[in-house]
């Protein structure tokens, strides 16, 4: 039998690829299913927070009221039919007969108290756009008009994201803490077990309204090491794993193992904190940019999987447009008297965050294209939940990052920049 290794590039297409349950292949006939994932969740309950490691564990459980197929249409998800009444009110139709899984009905409560809750959480406000919850209005058990208080392009298709999936307003009302430890929701799988640093354990839902489901567990094994994920795959104890680019090569190599790609919607990046000197600076952050050589990166950590972004978009984003700039290009002399300009002719020193294999070896070359303009980056390659404590919390100077717009669509994307994101949660 093949093992399925998965380069995983975007939120959206970890979702899609997890809950791809059913077909002919002969790991959907087993018992259990277990897939090895990078990224442990910062917390079970979809709206605290927007997070790769969040996304693609609450989306088993949790559903949206409308989901994305494998080309990005708009497809069904709890709402059966949704329409555009005017620039700010849309109605959703909802399924009927779905229940949580602890047997109480899905009606349109739930899913006016889970837009209270986007709206109302730090992690995910700016990026569900302007609810007007006040004039949301529930016409009956199941049929709900939400209202927006500006226009907003996106809406339908952040009504997809994780981030907004439904949640039970009788279970997090009774025992929020309760609920945050042991979720429910209305999706495919039903959550049994989280032990921390080691695995997330979840059973089939077979009364799940969107079909038969072809194994009755589902097992998400946490193993940090993209080199381990590809060996547990290899030797039978994974069916599928989460890799880096670093391990295509291995994959490809073990016939064992069968490589699965797709265009993703993500970008990577190297961002600065802009409160803290140098990089409050204009002039340090338009150096260091000269001062990398992004083609030689891609072309050595990428190779033929990836190319230089000219944009924080995806190239293959909807809507994408090139920003090609003068500090896109590789020019360590022009970084040099940039540096002199803003005040540091002999550099100075800095820390680099990032987190997993493929970052360091990233931010070991940058780190030696920093050196050749007196710039001395000490790096710190951490886990995910390290990295990300230290972005939310304002510890970083420089960070190895990424953003996608799983959505697919540009609106949405641009709420990375809304200054609401500043901060806790954002």
């Amino acid at each position: 039998m093949k093992k399925f290794i998965v380069m995983l590039l975007s939120i959206v297409l970890c979702c899609g690829l997890f809950t791809g349950c059913g077909g002919d292949n002969e790991s959907a006939a087993k018992d259990t299913l277990t897939v090895a994932i990078a990224k442990e969740p910062k917390t079970l309950v979809p709206f605290e927070s927007d997070d790769s490691g969040t996304a693609p564990i609450t989306h088993q459980y949790c559903e949206t009221l409308i989901a994305v197929d494998g080309d990005m249409n708009l497809v069904p998800g709890l709402a059966k039919e949704w329409e555009q009444i005017d620039d700010t009110h849309y109605r959703f139709h909802l399924r009927e007969g779905v229940k949580f899984h602890d047997g109480t009905p899905f009606t349109a409560e739930d899913v006016l108290y889970t837009l209270q809750k986007c709206v109302e959480s730090p992690a995910t406000t700016a990026v569900v756009g302007p609810i007007d919850i006040a004039n949301c209005k529930v016409e009956d058990e199941h049929t709900i008009v939400v209202a927006l208080s500006d226009v907003f392009p996106a809406f339908f298709n952040v009504c997809t994201l994780d981030i907004m999936g439904i949640v039970s307003k009788e279970a997090m009302e009774k025992d929020p803490e309760g609920y945050a430890a042991a979720p429910v929701g209305t999706g495919p799988f039903k959550f049994v077990e989280w032990k921390t640093g080691d695995y997330i354990k979840m059973e089939a839902n077979h009364e799940w309204w969107g079909g038969e489901i072809a194994f009755d567990h589902l097992m998400l094994r946490y193993i940090p090491e993209a080199t381990t994920r590809v060996i547990e795959a290899s030797s039978g104890n994974a069916d599928i794993a989460n890799i880096t680019i670093v391990e295509t090569s291995t994959v490809e190599s073990d016939d064992n193992l069968q490589l699965l790609e797709v265009p993703g919607l993500g970008t990577a990046y190297v961002s600065f904190n802009c409160s803290v000197k140098p990089f409050d600076n204009v002039k340090v952050r338009q150096a260091i940019s000269l001062a990398i050589d992004k083609e030689a990166i891609v072309k050595a950590v990428y190779g033929e999987h990836g190319e230089v972004s000219k944009s924080f978009l995806s190239s293959v984003m909807p809507g994408y447009y090139d920003a090609d700039s003068e500090y896109m290009k590789y020019d360590a002399e022009k970084a040099k008297k940039l540096l002199a300009e803003a005040g540091y002719p002999d550099g100075f020193e800095c820390r680099l965050v990032g987190s997993g294999d493929q970052d360091q070896a990233i931010a070991e070359m940058i780190q030696r294209y920093l050196g050749e303009v007196g710039i001395t980056v000490k790096l710190d390659i951490t886990d995910f939940s390290n990295w990300l404590d230290a972005l939310v919390n304002g510890k970083q100077e420089m960070y190895i990052g990424g953003w996608s717009a799983p959505s697919g669509d540009v609106s949405e994307a641009f709420c990375a920049f809304d200054s609401e994101q500043m901060g806790q949660g954002g």
